[in-house]
């Protein structure tokens, strides 16, 4: 891509014209007449020589040499980045796995052809899907089980320890959809800010790691195996500023923002003297409740992040 300055010229009293690159107009078969597309932002404006037509983009994988693993973040890259149809030579069932899973993990994703050796991935996804909507899901879901924590820190409960535990997997599956869609935006210029579509792939990412620390501190709970309702405190406050971030982001409110980053200074003392109490427990359960704790940090980390971000994007509009 090559920067090129043009200089603005007032004509017939009401409009502003600037000139095109001859090259450009040359190469891309213009001529004087031709109508070009804008795509206008608030501080942008993309120019192309016509309306693009959707093009379908194949990827083809050789999984030969490659694990389970490699072969998975290969189709899940591909995935990102925007393909349709994603071909894939396999050689043995590790790399069968790795495309099952990768069916299970990726929203729109589904096995069209099994020729033994060569299996055929396609992308079915359609406009019901905007990444708005799937960051109020993902938000949904993890002030839910962060919700369902609480309650069972209060009432230990196998049952919903486990039940955050799997719902991790539903928010890694949008969270991939998310940045799939941000991906294809960027590639298509259609005129977002590039500040708004860096908050959703953004959060969307702490939405993910948000929901990592909720399973990871179901699995510390269910070690110990009992409640721990005092530890509420630390988690309610916690749900609270996840949810105002959220809605800062969403409703571009930076009194909201700035709330959540006051609650989390005061939250650093509150977390503090749960270190201390620990010295007091024996060593296994010590280390529970410091991993509960530290992830309960964490959390609240992520959500002072996103209120960073919600608050930029509101001062910038």
């Amino acid at each position: 891509m090559k920067v090129e300055t043009r200089k603005i010229y007032f004509s017939g009293g009401s409009s502003y014209i600037i000139t095109l690159p001859k090259k450009w107009v040359e190469e891309n078969g213009l001529k004087a007449g031709d109508n070009v597309v804008m795509y206008v932002a608030n501080s942008s404006i993309s120019i192309t020589p016509q309306i693009q037509k959707s093009v379908r983009k194949e990827a083809e994988i050789d999984a030969k040499g490659l694990g389970k693993a490699c072969l998975l973040r290969r189709i899940i890259s591909c995935y990102l980045a925007g393909y349709d149809s994603i071909k894939v030579k396999v050689y043995n069932e590790k790399h069968r796995a790795a495309i099952d899973s990768a069916a299970d993990t990726l929203i729109g994703v589904e096995i069209m052809e099994d020729l033994g050796r060569v299996i055929s991935l396609e992308v079915f996804l359609d406009d019901r899907f905007k990444s708005e909507n799937v960051l109020e899901r993902m938000s949904n879901m993890c002030l839910a089980m962060l919700s369902d924590f609480c309650s069972s820190l209060q009432n230990f409960s196998e049952y919903i320890c486990n039940s955050i535990i799997l719902r991790e997997n539903e928010i890694d599956r949008l969270h991939f959809l998310v940045l799939r869609q941000v991906g294809l935006s960027v590639q298509k210029v259609i005129g977002e800010k590039t500040r708004v579509l860096f908050g959703y792939w953004t959060f969307a990412r702490r939405y993910e790691r948000i929901a990592d620390h909720a399973a990871n501190m179901a699995r510390n709970l269910l070690k110990l195996g009992r409640s721990i309702p005092e530890l509420c405190e630390v988690v309610e406050p916690c749900v609270e500023m996840l949810k105002m971030s959220t809605l800062a982001f969403f409703k571009r409110d930076d009194e909201l923002a700035d709330a959540v980053l006051t609650e989390f200074e005061e939250m650093k003392e509150i977390q503090d003297k749960y270190y201390v109490k620990m010295i007091n427990s024996n060593v296994e359960e010590a280390l529970s409740i410091k991993s509960i704790v530290d992830s309960i940090s964490r959390i609240a980390a992520y959500s002072a992040d996103m209120a960073e971000i919600a608050l930029d994007i509101t001062m910038d509009e």
